[in-house]
């Protein structure tokens, strides 16, 4: 069993998804759904009774050396960052990792900065909308992973940028 938070969704999967496919019955917000997945180089392809989502999955490690994955949703523009799992029992219950104050964020693939939503000293809201980044053809928003205040933006408009380099730090 693992735990995490994607978003506001608290996830719990009964059994971790292993190998190619399978099936399990994943709890969200405390309701059971069933599911079947299929894995493929990229990611995952997640079918419910809702439909099928594919995730482009990458994984890294946080400035407290935790994992931390982030999912681009293949259907649609919408990138989610710093999630954490963690085995059901281990540390934090909430399921995600606990963020430093002076956390930074990375980006998670090369792309090009489109939009820069904050500036040095602004105060922003975890899940904040703080940049749009073209990668892979589409729009990706990158939210903010926590309630702070904008220490340094680190990037501009039309900035191509690769993989790991950091785009905002909080004071």
């Amino acid at each position: 069993m693992i735990e995490g938070k994607v978003g506001s969704k608290k996830l719990v999967w009964n059994n971790t998804p292993r190998g190619k496919t399978g099936e399990s019955v994943v709890e969200v917000d405390g309701r059971s759904i069933p599911v079947r997945w299929v894995r493929d180089d990229q990611g995952i392809w997640i079918e419910t009774d809702k439909g099928v989502v594919g995730y482009d999955v990458r994984k890294s490690i946080n400035d407290d050396g935790q994992a931390e994955y982030t999912l681009l949703n293949r259907r649609r523009s919408e990138l989610i960052t710093g999630i954490g799992f963690l085995k059901a029992g281990e540390g934090d219950s909430s399921g995600t990792a606990k963020v430093k104050k002076s956390a930074k964020v990375k980006s998670q693939m090369p792309g090009k900065i489109l939009r820069v939503h904050v500036a040095a000293g602004a105060e922003v809201k975890k899940g904040q909308a703080i940049i749009v980044m073209e990668a892979m053809k589409m729009e990706n928003e990158i939210k903010s992973p926590q309630d702070g205040v904008i220490k340094e933006v680190k990037i501009t408009e039309g900035q191509n940028v690769e993989t790991g380099t950091e785009l905002v730090s909080f004071v």
